[in-house]
């Protein structure tokens, strides 16, 4: 019979066990953790990046934790503020990346030949997985992460309100808002 997740927590905070206990939390949820991440950034190496982040973070924060949710839960809170991080993380490392692209009257130098290709990129017709990751990467932050936890993660409204830390009439509205913003970015895709 296996351990509960509590028990491993339990475990890992006790030192009794602990590496054994949080290689079965990895075995359990690591797959889940990266599809999760997967869902957000659509690259698989950030993925599995971010979810060993959790892990780690998990770790590292085991002797103060208390049972006041389920591990899973407690677990989806930390990845939550991994992604949040992680977004940050990236939206300083393009302004960097942008800065550097700059000429000096502060304009960006454009090859012609490199604009003539992303016109022609841009033309071409998108398959329907890559128009739907885009939708949702094009929801708001708040809309996109109850989404994904709801549609990809397959948790409740009561669960999401406890990872994100918001009220559940919150999760609901955020999630109609992504429901209503996908059916119109996607309107050609979705049945009437």
């Amino acid at each position: 019979m296996s351990e509960s997740d509590a028990r491993l927590m339990e475990r890992m905070r006790d030192d009794d066990g602990a590496d054994e206990a949080l290689a079965e939390l990895v075995h359990r949820y690591q797959d889940e953790l990266v599809g999760y991440f997967y869902h957000h950034c659509w690259q698989q190496m950030a993925a599995e990046e971010l979810a060993q982040t959790v892990f780690i973070k998990m770790y590292q924060a085991r002797q103060r934790w208390q049972q006041t949710a389920k591990v899973r839960t407690y677990m989806y809170r930390i990845a939550h503020n991994a992604w949040i991080d992680y977004v940050r993380k990236e939206a300083r490392n393009k302004q960097v990346s942008l800065d550097a692209e700059r000429g000096a009257n502060g304009l960006r130098l454009v090859d012609t030949m490199e604009s003539k290709d992303s016109e022609a990129s841009e033309s071409s017709e998108l398959n329907i997985r890559a128009r739907i990751e885009e939708a949702v990467e094009q929801l708001p932050e708040g809309q996109q992460a109850v989404f994904v936890l709801a549609n990809n993660q397959n948790m409740r409204y009561q669960e999401i309100s406890e990872v994100l830390g918001i009220p559940e009439g919150t999760v609901k509205s955020r999630m109609h808002n992504a429901v209503r913003h996908l059916r119109h970015a996607l309107k050609d895709l979705v049945e009437q």
